[in-house]
């Protein structure tokens, strides 16, 4: 271990003195991040509030003994209701993008009037019209009740509600989206700093020293090509694992400046113990993978080629995770990579699930061991070391 030691701490001062690196893994997790949160949150807010300032459009079809109604829709300031005396033009209007929402009315025997109301599911506007429209029929049904009760010499305040029901908001926009932050893209973006920071160093320490022909004074050492293989991966290990906890540092940190409050609660030092156990499995399987593809490639240039396939994969796989696009069950957790998200979301959510943190190191830790035996198989043959 003192040789392995050795050529880990050449690794890591090399490492320290390349400013891309110290930018990728310090600098970029603390800038980038909060400044990518900034941007999402202002749109998000400024979605919300547009939709609270936006007057609906409403496509009104008037039919027999509809007056009333009519006249609680013109009234209404939120919504613009433009009124046709055919059903047909109404339709054709309300298809041809004219109108969020379309309200065909006609007369119901004996009494009173039918609604049909159409809208666009998914389109912003379309549902915030239809709330509003709603709310107007209210107001319409409860003054028709008023007058029908009035007529027969009952007030309508007098009379005692079968139910009442009381709504109260509780939580904000901040907590929800601090929630799914945590819970979503926390994951995702611990995974891809991850690969990233590894990619950048151990393409440079391996297929950057073939290039470079610095490989040879490396092989002719006292050091065995276990212990320089066991040196490169442990100095790659730490960058990336440093650049792990530099992302969760700069998504919280983001999260913090644009005022979004996030669900701590449930982050007990035992569960931040487990979340930090269960992310060391993930680093070492993404360092071994990288050095064993540097170790094969002939060229720092064709070791990034092959990462980006890499990349893509772990991207695919957090695009997975964050979205929930596939639902595997347990057997999710026996998939390298997946399994590590998947336990990482739900102990962020506060849930602490021994036989899916056993299902992930079952299968991560086994893997890791696999590639860095790989790579030390690799760096012992002097055809693929040598190769032009």
């Amino acid at each position: 271990m003192r040789n392995v030691w050795l050529l880990f701490r050449k690794e890591i001062l090399a490492a320290l003195r390349d400013r891309r690196t110290a930018i990728l893994v310090l600098v970029f997790p603390l800038i980038f991040y909060p400044a990518m949160l900034g941007l999402i949150f202002h749109f998000t807010s400024q979605n919300v509030s547009d939709g609270r300032s936006t007057v609906s459009q409403v496509i009104y079809q008037k039919g027999e003994d509809s007056q009333v109604l009519a006249d609680f829709f013109e009234r209404n300031e939120d919504v613009v209701t433009s009124f046709y005396e055919d059903r047909a033009n109404a339709t054709r209007a309300f298809e041809g993008g004219k109108g969020d929402v379309l309200l065909l009315v006609e007369k119901k025997q004996p009494s009173g009037v039918k609604v049909d109301i159409s809208y666009r599911k998914f389109d912003q506007d379309s549902e915030i019209a239809l709330s509003r429209t709603k709310g107007i029929l209210e107001d319409y049904l409860q003054n028709t009740l008023e007058q029908k009760l009035g007529s027969m010499g009952i007030s309508y305040d007098e009379i005692t509600p079968p139910m009442e029901i009381e709504v109260n908001e509780v939580g904000s926009a901040a907590t929800v989206i601090g929630q799914e932050v945590l819970k979503m893209m926390l994951p995702y973006f611990v995974i891809l700093s991850i690969i990233t920071a590894a990619m950048g160093l151990g393409a440079e320490i391996t297929a950057g020293e073939k290039e470079k022909k610095t490989i040879s004074t490396l092989l002719v050492s006292r050091l065995s090509r276990e212990e320089i293989v066991l040196g490169k991966f442990l100095a790659v290990f730490l960058v990336a694992a440093i650049a792990a906890v530099f992302s969760v540092v700069g998504l919280i940190y983001g999260l913090g400046l644009v005022g979004i409050a996030l669900p701590l609660n449930n982050l007990t030092p035992a569960v931040f113990g487990c979340i930090l156990l269960t992310m060391l499995p993930l680093v070492a399987i993404l360092s071994a993978l990288v050095i064993s593809i540097g170790s094969f490639a002939r060229t720092q240039k064709e070791a990034n080629v092959y990462q980006t396939r890499v990349l893509m994969l772990v991207v695919l796989t957090g695009i997975l995770s964050m979205t929930g696009g596939i639902d595997l069950g347990n057997l999710a957790f026996f998939i390298p990579l997946l399994n590590s998200l998947e336990t990482f979301k739900e102990l962020i959510a506060g849930t602490t699930n021994l036989l899916h943190i056993g299902a992930t190191f079952l299968t991560t830790v086994p893997l890791a061991g696999l590639l860095v035996y790989l790579a030390i198989g690799l760096f012992k043959r002097e055809d693929i070391l040598f190769r032009v």
